[in-house]
């Protein structure tokens, strides 16, 4: 029987999928549009395909979305939108490959989560997991010995001191790129009594938020009024800086916070060599400089920010050793 090995990341808001001897297969996010055919549940459309859909009818389909923040919330919808999504990427033949994966879960998932998403991967089909907490895979991307991660995802942050030996201090905050825009969007409604929509503020954000204070563009929105009538108004780049800030700033104290945690040795390594950043709002302009000159540290953004868990958690097929002195068990 053939066997295919993947490395999935359960994220905030995608499925990352890496396959052994291939590379990244999938990235699509964690929804699904699904109905009720002969007393069964359906997926009608998953991804980036049920996102477009988002804004039209549903005709009669709801929308789902059983990983939030990294964790699994419904076992069931999980377990189809994982099988859903592998299926995609399986070849189609009479025998069914035999299907391993390293899973990459938040460093925050509590015993009755890390079973749910076990369960949810045992249910798509897949016949052996591993669970590894996101922090250590980003350790093994980096092939180091040790160090600091920092990891702004889109609805969680990870900050964890990291050894070969697992994670000696870290903390999930629920702070991301979702966060930000919330952060405009009640900024937005404060100053100008507006209500911009969620993908107006997620685009504007993509191309306008920055941290360089030289950077002093205005940008035209449009949203509904308190009274419902549309209006549109220009939006600063100051004025979107000064709602993100003060969450960036939070993460900041929280970095600081794991890092007086950290046992001394490691913590003497990462002010030596600095911390490792990814996410995608490594892509903000500016947020690096931020981040380093307010921690006075060197910071090193990963060669691939967005998908460096997939690809580090890929990193464990050729070293099962490190793996097994990270969880703290043998693996076969």
């Amino acid at each position: 029987m053939a066997v295919i090995d993947l490395s999935i990341d359960l994220g905030s808001k995608f499925i990352t999928i890496f396959q052994k001897g291939i590379g990244l297969v999938l990235k699509e996010p964690s929804i699904a549009i699904v109905t009720r055919e002969k007393n069964k549940t359906v997926i009608k459309d998953a991804g980036y395909r049920a996102e477009s859909i988002l804004s039209g009818s549903l005709c009669g389909a709801r929308l789902v979305a059983p990983i939030h923040e990294g964790i699994v919330v419904d076992e069931e919808m999980a377990s189809l939108l994982l099988g859903y999504f592998i299926d995609k990427i399986t070849p189609d033949k009479l025998i069914k490959p035999k299907i391993r994966a390293i899973v990459s879960i938040a460093s925050s998932s509590s015993i009755s989560d890390r079973k749910a998403a076990e369960n949810a991967c045992l249910k798509a089909g897949i016949k052996e997991v591993t669970l590894v907490e996101g922090p250590l895979s980003l350790l093994a991307y980096t092939n180091s010995i040790g160090g600091l991660f920092l990891d702004i995802g889109g609805g969680k942050t990870e900050i964890a001191s990291v050894t070969n030996h697992g994670i000696a201090s870290g903390c999930t905050v629920n702070i991301g790129g979702d966060a930000f825009n919330g952060a405009i969007i009640d900024s937005v409604f404060k100053h100008y009594g507006v209500k911009a929509g969620e993908y107006t503020i997620e685009e504007l954000k993509k191309s306008a938020l920055s941290f360089f204070i030289n950077d002093v563009g205005s940008y035209a929105i449009s949203g509904g009024s308190q009274d419902g009538t549309p209006r549109s108004l220009f939006l600063s780049c100051e004025e979107m800086r000064n709602a993100v800030l003060p969450l960036v700033d939070d993460i900041i104290e929280v970095v600081i916070s794991v890092l007086n945690q950290t046992p001394p040795e490691l913590a003497a390594e990462v002010l030596r060599k600095g911390i490792f950043l990814s996410g995608g709002s490594t892509a903000i302009p500016g947020i690096v400089d931020y981040i380093k000159n307010a921690l006075e540290l060197p910071v090193t953004v990963l060669n691939d920010p967005v998908d460096a868990v997939a690809i580090g958690g890929s990193k464990f097929f050729n070293n099962k050793n490190l793996l097994s002195d990270m969880l703290g068990v043998k693996l076969s």
